[in-house]
This record gives C-alpha cells, structure tokens and sequence, in this order.
C-alpha cells in the first residue's frame, strides 16, 4: 500500500482508536506490525468482548475489528450490540474470518459490518479492508443510501414518499432486509398490522442477523398476536442474545398467558438473573403464584416489586388483593387507598376497597365505595350485585 493511502488511514482516523478483538496469538502480532508499518499508534487488541467492553470505558474508538467466531460471543453479536450504543452507531466494524462468508456478511452488513478480511491476509489486503471500511461510512452504498432517505421521510410523516423509496431501494436489492423492514414500518404506520407483521417476518427470514426486524416484530406479535408466534420469535431474540432479560421477561409473560406456570417461572427468574431489580419480574412471579392460590409466596414477590416501583397502581392494587386474601385486611385497605391516589377513578380499584371494608365489618364505607364504582361505571356487575347484597342484609 502506498504511503498516501497510509496516511489516509490515519487521516480517517484522526485521535481516535483501533478496538482488535482476536485471541490468537499470531494474528495479534502481524496486525500490530501492520499498523507500526501505517503509523498508527491509537490501537489496543484484545482477547475478549468483555476485555473490549472495559476498553470502552476509557477509549474513544474510530474503527472496531473483530474475529467472527469467538468463546463468549460472535463478531456479529458483538457488532449488534455495539450498533444499538448511538454512540458507535455510525463507526466502522470489520469483520475478521477464517471462512468465505461472504454471503453471510453481506446479509450481515445490515447489522451494520462494514467490511470483512479472509484469513490469512497480507499487509496489503489488510490495509485495503481498513481503509475501504473506514471510506464506507463517508461514501455510503446507493441501497442504504435510499433507505436512510426514506427513514428521513417516515419520521417528519411523509408516509407515501417513505414507502416508495424503500420500494427503490427493494428494486435495487431484493434481499435487502433493511429495505423490507422500512415497508413493515410503513405499513404498521398506514395501520395495516397483519401486512406489517408478514413484512417483519420476511426481513427477518432473509436475514436473521438483523435484530432492528426481528425486535419490531416481536413488539407487533405482543400487541397483535397469536401467543404462539410470539413465543417462537421471542425464543429467536433470547437464543440470539440470552443475557438480555427483556426477551427472558416477554417470554415468561407469553408462557403465564398460555398457563404454561413452570416455563414462566423459569423465565421469570431468568430475567431477575440478568437483571435483579426489574419490578416487571418480581411483579409476574407475584401473579403466577396469585393464580395459583399460593398467596404467601405472591405476597413476597409483589413486596419486592413494589420496593423497586412504588408507583405501579396495578401492582398496589394487586398487593391489596393478596393481602385480603391471606385475611390482612388493614394491609390491603392501605394498599388500595395508596392506588386510589396515584388513580383515583379507577372503579376497579373502588370495588376491591370496598369489598376489603365488607370484610372488616365495615358496611358502611363498603356500601360508599361500591357506590363510588357504580358512579364510574354504572354496568359494573359485580359491584351491583354486592351492593344489593348488602341492601338486603
């Protein structure tokens, strides 16, 4: 390679740093010798994704290099990861093989790899694949060049124009996931549910690498469904990323829909294992065990959840309920008129106070607030028939 394309490198770079992931000892050498040879001195290589995770902590990074097959990881896992930091999102990633993948990378260039060198190299191919993977992010292809224009035109409302430029962009490369994505978008926009989900799982099927399709689809399947596809895509975002609770914690709430109680409680505590203070968790376990009648451990797990989310109305209201049943009147009542100020019009919640007063012997605040729901809701069955009840009485 030429000195002027070296210090194009380095120019490209400027004060920022190399980030090498590669274990093998070998590797590790030649690279350091090729970029004593460009004069770069901004560089660190190390073994792990967990060493270059700490190395984030403390180095500005312009340009990330990683093995594609590592113990802990992948290269394209650890790309993704690195993608989803807007502070990375735009900074190049080249990918390290010991194969010819080159399918496989270009599918993975919409995870965002911008380049990919076949083991062994040379010094010139690997100057090459710096320097064209640097140059990508200031001259991007004419396909994510569309497609960035027309997410430009979806986030100020231009639907219309949106949709016909990732259609140029589909024309340009029918394969491209990206492309597909942006239409499930524009068609979740244009309230078309059932379409846009086919188009998130077509993105997906084409190219499975890119989480941004299967992560929109799996938020569609919670609101749209059926559970049963819910469940097999959230089990492809855990497989894919296993340490990320939000998959764990959307997976164990599906099994609890589908009455599956030992799979759900595995994911729940999957989730508290990754993530120990996420209320969300600890406030699932709670229900699970309401259904099944174990009240005291669903009085513990709803405790803790409200330790880290004291103002969850339903979680107090779901607390107040526990504790009645387990006869602690004075707790639930406190539990309940707690919701009430957070959410005081919710005629469920009235009820609940209500009928924890009937208990207590109260009739007449139990009367008040079966009243107070009916003012809300005057259909609300139950509270009639409670309230006639104790009309008669």
């Amino acid at each position: 390679m030429s000195l002027k394309a070296a210090s194009s490198v380095r120019d490209l770079l400027g004060n920022k740093y190399i980030l090498i992931i590669e274990p093998t000892v070998n590797y590790k050498n030649s690279m350091k010798g090729f970029l004593s040879n460009l004069k770069v001195t901004h560089y660190k290589i190390v073994s792990t994704v967990r060493d270059a995770k700490v190395s984030l902590l403390s180095l500005d990074v312009g340009l990330f290099i990683s093995e594609w097959g590592l113990k802990d990881t992948n290269g394209i896992q650890f790309c993704r990861e690195i993608k989803e930091n807007p502070k990375y999102k735009g900074t190049p990633f080249l990918i390290l093989s010991p194969e010819n993948l080159r399918k496989d990378v270009v599918l993975a260039s919409e995870v965002g790899i911008d380049g990919y060198l076949l083991k062994p190299f040379s010094y010139e191919e690997f100057c090459e694949s710096v320097l064209n993977a640097m140059k990508s992010k200031r001259t991007p292809n004419i396909v994510n060049r569309l497609i960035d224009e027309a997410h430009a035109l979806l986030r100020v409302g231009e639907v219309d124009k949106a949709k016909t430029t990732f259609e140029q962009a589909r024309t340009q490369n029918p394969t491209s996931a990206r492309a597909l994505h942006g239409l499930a978008m524009v068609a979740d926009r244009q309230g078309e549910a059932l379409q846009a989900i086919q188009l998130f799982k077509q993105a997906h099927l084409i190219n499975p690498d890119y989480v941004e399709a299967l992560r929109d689809l799996i938020e569609a399947l919670m609101v749209r469904g059926p559970q049963s596809d819910l469940i097999e895509y959230a089990n492809r975002a855990h497989q894919a990323s296993p340490e990320n609770p939000k998959y764990s914690l959307i997976l164990a709430k599906a099994y609890l829909e589908e009455e599956d109680f030992d799979l759900s409680e595995r994911y729940f505590r999957k989730a508290l294992r990754y993530s120990p203070k996420l209320a969300q968790a600890y406030k699932g376990l709670g229900q699970l065990y309401s259904i099944q009648e174990d009240y005291d451990q669903a009085m513990k797990n709803f405790e803790k959840a409200l330790d880290l989310d004291e103002g969850d109305v339903s979680l107090l209201n779901s607390l107040g309920t526990t504790y009645v049943k387990l006869g602690k009147y004075k707790d639930g009542i406190d539990k309940y008129l707690a919701a009430l100020k957070i959410k005081p019009s919710d005629f469920r919640i009235m009820f609940n106070l209500g009928y924890a007063k009937e208990k207590t012997g109260d009739i007449e605040s139990a009367r008040f607030f079966y009243q107070q729901a009916l003012s809300h809701n005057p259909e609300f069955d139950k509270a009639q028939r409670r309230l006639k009840k104790l009309m008669i009485a």
